[in-house]
């Protein structure tokens, strides 16, 4: 058996035994569904790193998740984030995917954009909460970041310069400046 399909059955067992989706295992080991769909249609290869994030979130190790004679652990087990999350799920119930209009999205930008003069630095996120505030409409920051790469390239620039006072980990924030006239 080739060893895509043995660790995708593996996830898929897991998933089905603690009733969980791709979405889940994305916010729980810190990736994105896509990722793990690739995993589980066996169409994406994945790096040692993540597959110890999946296998911890069932308090195990990447050796034991794999092991198709591991035993699947106890719901009690778990850690405590897992365990909210499949709390979450059976609330919530089957997840809603989202699909944003581009049009929408870009014509919410456009008239946030609006109220910055040329040579304004601001982020994302400003953004996103100028939407949400404005039309009580959430749309993800890396959905405002793709839509200025695309639709608002000429536009909107990077500046290269990071939100330094942002605490936490990952990646700093990244300063954009409105740099040509909608």
């Amino acid at each position: 058996m080739d060893v895509s399909s043995e660790y995708a059955n593996q996830l898929k067992a897991y998933m089905k035994n603690f009733s969980l989706y791709n979405v889940d295992i994305a916010y729980l080991a810190k990736t994105n569904s896509e990722v793990i769909s690739g995993i589980l249609q066996e169409k994406k290869g994945v790096v040692l790193k993540t597959l110890e994030a999946i296998s911890n979130i069932f308090s195990l190790r990447y050796f034991e998740f794999g092991n198709p004679r591991y035993p699947i652990p106890t719901l009690e087990s778990l850690p405590s984030k897992t365990q909210q999350r499949i709390a979450f799920r059976k609330k919530e119930g089957l997840p809603k995917e989202t699909i944003y209009s581009q049009n929408a999205i870009n014509e919410r930008i456009k008239t946030i954009l609006l109220t910055y003069k040329i040579g304004s630095e601001f982020l994302a996120e400003e953004i996103a909460n100028n939407i949400l505030r404005k039309y009580g409409e959430t749309y993800p920051v890396s959905e405002i970041v793709d839509r200025f790469k695309k639709t608002f390239k000429v536009s909107i620039e990077k500046t290269g310069r990071k939100d330094a006072t942002r605490q936490g980990r990952g990646p700093k924030p990244v300063f954009y400046r409105f740099v040509k006239a909608l």
